[in-house]
């Protein structure tokens, strides 16, 4: 599970010239892919009612997210915490929900259609077993579970399931993520990736009791946690992966000595992750900084793109040729490079008679909030989910075994035959 993170957002004020605006809406319609799968419109259809089990932040985001999505009434909240302080809050965002401290009385809701699944990650294999076996539809957030062996589980029962299992890989469904795959045929052969998250924040929880304590700090012991590569990696693993169209073979780990907070899972760590191509992937994650915030780069021969949650930016290389728009797109300064916006959604934009360039994407919908968005368009549609059971646990494995490799300082091999459900 992987909380929401702050990123720097810079705004900037360049507005693109007609002209350019007319050029980038036939390259948006040159570059159009076939609807990525849990990327369909929002349907009108019937109301599919919803729970939410996890009240920590995570399942408080993602109340808060359905709280601005037509049709998606929550009739039900859960956690076996049950403070009344702790449970107001999230009352507080959905008023109408009924709280159970028992996940089984959730299940037993006939009216209830579709589950989210926001608990600490190693306690999320019963409860989704447990959901997909009442027929139920699932969301269970990323990681799936942190054992490999559980995360199999989950994914196998998701598989298996005649209802919607989708896992949290948030930026399946994000639509920057989704426009900027669009440009990598242009780019030439991917020659490496580079990726970040920093924060300066804390995984040691207060809380009035030790053993409270405990339970909401899970994330720093060994027994309940596949640590930064796990709860945060996972993510930027698997765009990398999705826009190469292939999974890591091995990865070689590092990480600081000793960490703060009593933390038995390392704060600070590096991987490179290696693909069969031969392009490696250059991971680093802390959590006692947060200067240069959270990106995924790729590299190719044209040029790189930048993907900060909802911005996106393509740097050209001086020898590339012209893909035409761009001499007219906004500019954004990055360092010394000059980026050119990506904006999702133009065509879209121009139609309701606005400037992509001035407008720019709309970052008030946040990554989660589209993944959210796109698994209850799935359960009405029956269509394949953003990220699939396979896809969910593939990610699963390559960040415990990114783990495993900062745990011990050395390379992991991920056979293919261990990427299989």
């Amino acid at each position: 599970m992987s909380d929401k993170q702050g990123i720097d957002r810079r705004d900037f004020l360049m507005g693109a010239a007609l002209t350019g605006l007319t050029m980038g809406l036939m390259v948006e319609e040159l570059h159009a892919e076939p609807q990525a799968a849990g990327q369909q419109p929002a349907t009108a259809g019937p109301p599919v009612t919803c729970a939410v089990i996890g009240l920590g932040l995570r399942g408080r985001e993602i109340l808060t997210a359905l709280g601005k999505l037509p049709n998606a009434p929550v009739a039900a909240i859960c956690d076996s915490y049950t403070s009344e302080a702790y449970v107001k809050r999230a009352q507080t965002i959905a008023p109408n929900a009924k709280f159970e401290a028992d996940y089984k009385a959730v299940l037993a809701m006939p009216g209830v259609k579709a589950i989210y699944v926001a608990t600490p990650s190693h306690l999320h294999k019963q409860i989704v077993l447990d959901a997909l076996q009442a027929g139920k539809h699932v969301y269970c957030e990323a990681p799936l579970a942190s054992s490999i062996e559980d995360a199999r589980a989950i994914a196998q029962a998701g598989a298996a399931a005649k209802t919607i299992f989708q896992a949290g890989l948030q930026y399946r469904a994000n639509k920057m993520h989704n426009h900027a795959r669009t440009f990598l045929g242009d780019m030439g052969k991917p020659v490496g990736a580079r990726a970040q998250w920093h924060r300066k924040t804390s995984w040691r929880a207060a809380a009035p009791t030790p053993a409270r304590e405990k339970e909401l700090s899970w994330r720093i012991f060994k027994e309940s946690s596949s640590g930064l590569p796990g709860e945060i990696g996972i993510h930027q693993f698997d765009v990398i992966s999705w826009y190469l169209k292939e999974l890591p073979v091995a990865v070689t780990g590092f990480a600081n000595a000793a960490s703060k907070d009593g933390m038995e899972v390392p704060d600070t760590i590096q991987c490179l992750l290696e693909y069969p191509s031969g392009i490696r992937l250059m991971y680093d994650a802390t959590l006692n900084n947060s200067f240069d915030g959270s990106y995924e780069i790729i590299l190719g021969p044209a040029f790189a793109m930048m993907i900060r949650d909802q911005r996106g930016w393509m740097y050209k290389e001086t020898d590339s040729p012209l893909l035409g728009w761009e001499v007219y797109a906004r500019k954004d300064k990055y360092g010394d490079e000059n980026g050119i916006a990506l904006v999702a959604d133009a065509t879209k934009l121009m139609s309701q008679g606005k400037e992509p360039g001035k407008v720019g994407t709309d970052v008030s919908k946040s990554a989660l909030y589209q993944s959210v968005e796109a698994f209850l368009n799935s359960v009405r549609t029956g269509t394949k989910p953003a990220a699939t059971p396979e896809i969910g646990f593939q990610a699963n494995v390559v960040a415990v075994r990114a783990h495993e490799a900062c745990l011990s300082g050395g390379r992991v091999e991920i056979p293919a035959d261990s990427l299989k459900l």
